[in-house]
């Protein structure tokens, strides 16, 4: 029942196009309800003849669009039975969403925007919210970041999931899956801060950042929402610095 509703959700919130390239608007659409969250993997979409309804287009406009989704593995076509979304899917979202912030300079100010308004707050919530199971899942997070000081894709991955579990220390889910689906940013973001030209720059920013995160721990711990929000700021603000300093000088951004 519960499917129904969420895919019915989905249907409705599909509509007209208006731009020159219908097909990509469609594309646009379609990537957004997967992100969030209204179409899941293995969700079967609506007819060709709905989906021109809902979209206001020919079927050929449809078509191309339902083609261009499929060759980049978000849609998969079954003959007899229809178009699903692929189980994949939200790797391959994820993976749009890093490339873009590589190429695209105006993501990087955006990307911080968003993690200082989302992360900041997400942080103040978890300070009065989070269970004692929660902080052990940070403090071993934290604590897998001290061990892998000099293996940086280790600790990228610790740090990250340093972040996921004070958002799911929120008991939000839509806070949650908000910071999940920006996964392949924040990936980006962490790798490009500590992309410094030596090991021993890289350790002292990976050391410093440590430290920040030790004062979000610690505000988590002592309960205190304010002093959660202002850590958390001042570790986003202080990466950023390091963050928009590789994109610059990264020739693929």
């Amino acid at each position: 029942m519960q499917a129904q509703k969420t895919r019915k959700l989905a249907v409705d919130a599909m509509r007209p196009v208006h731009r020159n390239s219908l097909s990509d608007e469609i594309v646009d659409q379609i990537t957004g309800l997967i992100s969030r969250g209204l179409l899941k993997p293995g969700d079967r979409l609506p007819s060709e003849k709905d989906l021109c309804l809902r979209f206001g287009v020919g079927r050929t406009t449809i078509r191309e669009a339902l083609r261009s989704l499929a060759v980049m593995g978000i849609l998969d076509g079954r003959v007899g039975e229809g178009t699903f979304v692929s189980v994949d899917s939200r790797k391959y979202l994820e993976k749009a969403l890093q490339w873009g912030l590589l190429i695209d300079r105006k993501s990087v100010n955006d990307l911080i925007e968003t993690r200082l308004m989302l992360e900041s707050q997400t942080a103040c919530a978890a300070a009065s919210r989070a269970t004692d199971a929660d902080l052990d899942e940070i403090a071993d997070a934290l604590a897998g970041m001290e061990r892998s000081l000099d293996r940086p894709e280790e600790y990228l991955e610790h740090d990250l999931r340093f972040h996921l579990a004070i958002a799911r220390a929120t008991q939000n889910p839509i806070l949650f899956n908000l910071l999940t689906m920006t996964r392949g940013y924040l990936q980006t973001w962490i790798g490009e801060s500590l992309a410094k030209p030596s090991p021993r720059k890289m350790r002292v920013r990976a050391e410093s950042s440590v430290w920040e995160h030790e004062k979000v721990l610690q505000a988590l711990r002592k309960r205190k929402p304010d002093e959660a929000r202002q850590a958390m700021t001042e570790h986003i603000l202080s990466s950023s610095l390091d963050f928009q300093a590789q994109v610059e000088a990264n020739p693929r951004a």
